[in-house]
C-alpha cells in the first residue's frame, strides 16, 4: 500500500463521506473511490461501510484508520523536519494542553518560540487523559503538557515531569459552601469537573484519605470559561490548580474554599511520544516549556 492509499483513508475517516474527503484532497469521487478500493484490496478488509449520512468505519477498519494516521503524521514530520533542518521555518505543531498549562505556561513562551520558527503554525488545544494520550500516540499530538499519566497510561510515553501545582476548591462567591473548612463538609456538593468524563476524579483520593466516600461529579468541562461560568453565583464546587487563582478571581465572582484538610498537588509534566523524534520546531517548544515551568518553581517557591 502506497502513501496516497494511507492519505485517502485519513483524510476519509476524518471528514466522514466520500465527497468531502475528494474536495480536500483535490480529487474527483471516482478517483478516490478507486484508491480506497485497492487499500481494501490489498489489506483484504473493508475498511468503511455506507452511513446515513457519508461512511464509517468497520471495526477493523477502526484499526486500520488508527495505524494510517500514525504513518501519516510521520510522513508529514519526516518532510517537516527536513525542511526545518535545511533552515525552513515552516510545519504545523499540534500540542495539546491542560488548563494550567493553558493559562500558566503557553503564553509566556509564545514570544520566544515566534522568534525562531514565526511561520510554524502552532494548533494548541484543551484536553486531558485518556483522549489526549491517544491522541499522542497516534500523531495527531505532539506534545502533551498536564498532569502526568499514570505509571500504568505510560507504555509507549517519555514523561518529564515540570512542576507540582498546589490544589484549591473553588466555589461562588455566595455559595452556602464558601467557609467550609473540612472536605466532609462537601461530600453532597454539586461537582463539576475539569475535562472529560472518562478522565479520573483526582481529587477522590484525598476524600478517601480523609476517610469519606468521594463524590462523583455530575458535570464536566473542558473549557475553563464554561466551568467558570457555571460555579459563578452558584453553589457548585470544582477542585482548581492554586497557581491559576490569581488569573481567575479578579475577573469571576468565586472565591477558594478554605479547607484546612491535606489536599495532594497534582505534579504536571510534559509527555511525548517515545518513540517519535520531536523536529527542530516541537525541541525548541519543548524546550521554552520545561525553562518557563522552572521560572514558575522558582516564582512560587514560597507555596511549592
Amino acid at each position: 500500500m502506497k502513501f496516497h492509499h494511507v492519505e485517502a483513508i485519513v483524510a476519509i475517516a476524518h471528514m466522514g463521506s466520500l465527497r468531502a474527503a475528494a474536495e480536500t484532497l483535490g480529487k474527483s469521487q471516482p478517483a478516490l473511490t478507486k484508491l480506497l478500493k485497492q487499500a481494501e484490496s490489498e489489506l483484504g478488509a473493508k475498511i468503511f461501510t455506507r452511513a446515513a449520512r457519508g461512511v464509517e468505519p468497520t471495526e477493523i477498519g477502526q484499526r486500520i484508520i488508527d495505524r494510517a494516521r500514525a504513518i501519516h503524521s510521520e510522513f508529514r514530520k519526516l518532510n517537516e523536519d527536513v525542511r526545518q533542518l535545511q533552515g525552513e521555518e515552516t510545519g504545523i505543531l499540534h500540542v495539546t494542553v491542560s488548563p494550567m498549562a493553558a493559562v500558566r505556561i503557553i503564553p509566556n513562551i509564545m514570544d520566544r518560540f515566534r522568534r525562531q520558527f514565526p511561520l510554524v503554525h502552532l494548533q494548541v488545544s484543551a484536553g486531558q487523559s485518556p483522549a489526549a494520550l491517544s491522541d499522542l500516540r497516534s500523531g495527531e499530538t505532539d506534545l502533551l503538557v498536564g498532569p502526568v499519566p499514570g505509571p500504568e497510561e505510560r507504555t509507549g510515553l517519555t514523561v518529564l515531569p515540570l512542576l507540582k501545582t498546589p490544589i484549591s476548591i473553588i466555589t461562588g462567591m455566595n455559595s452556602r459552601y464558601a467557609g467550609a473548612q473540612q472536605l466532609k463538609e462537601l461530600v453532597d456538593a454539586e461537582w463539576i469537573m475539569i475535562g472529560q468524563r472518562r478522565r479520573s476524579f483526582g481529587i477522590a483520593k484525598d476524600f478517601e484519605a480523609a476517610g469519606l466516600k468521594p463524590p462523583e461529579p455530575i458535570t464536566t468541562s473542558d473549557s475553563i470559561n464554561s466551568l467558570l461560568a457555571m460555579i459563578e453565583g452558584s453553589d457548585r464546587v470544582c477542585s482548581f490548580p492554586s497557581l491559576m487563582l490569581d488569573e481567575i478571581l479578579p475577573r469571576w465572582q468565586i472565591r477558594k474554599i478554605p479547607i484546612l484538610d491535606l489536599i495532594k498537588p497534582v505534579q504536571l509534566g510534559l509527555t511525548l511520544a517515545a518513540d517519535r523524534p520531536l523536529t527542530p520546531a516541537g525541541q525548541a517548544l519543548a524546550d521554552a516549556i520545561v525553562n518557563r515551568a522552572k521560572a514558575l518553581q522558582q516564582e512560587y517557591s514560597d507555596i511549592l
